[in-house]
């Protein structure tokens, strides 16, 4: 069993397309439940092969940008992402991912994924891949 929770989930730095900068000048940091969040976007969206120390890594969403209304890619995708997500040492295990998406409009497609962390209950995250995190 884990004896400290918030060194598991550890501490990074604040990112949402670009890097926030505190009153005091320093870089904004992140930690706990939305730090795995933070993590978990990162990993959808890193392409496998872009980290050349860690091969293996991402999902690489955006190579689905326009065909994730497909039922044959929504269960690679599935499959993808219930594999890469289970690789963060946070996570027990992903239970569910529901895709949402408009047709034209992939900015507006949304990504439930139902996960289990270390120390929590279920929860979903929403993460809009091909726009912000939601």
């Amino acid at each position: 069993m884990i004896d400290n929770l918030a060194e598991l989930y550890g501490r990074d730095l604040f990112h949402n397309g670009d890097y926030d900068v505190t009153d005091s000048g320093d870089l904004d940091t992140i930690e706990g439940l939305e730090n795995l969040k933070q993590a978990l976007f990162q990993r959808l969206v890193t392409y496998p092969g872009s980290l050349i120390h860690r091969p293996n890594y991402g999902v690489g969403i955006k190579r689905f940008l326009n065909s994730i209304s497909s039922l044959a890619n929504q269960r690679e995708l599935f499959t993808i992402i219930q594999e890469q997500f289970a690789l963060d040492p946070r996570v027990e295990e992903v239970t569910g991912v529901l895709f949402t998406t408009s047709d034209g409009k992939p900015q507006e497609t949304r990504i439930l994924v139902r996960v289990k962390p270390v120390g929590y209950d279920e929860l979903e995250m929403t993460f809009v891949p091909f726009g912000e995190v939601a």
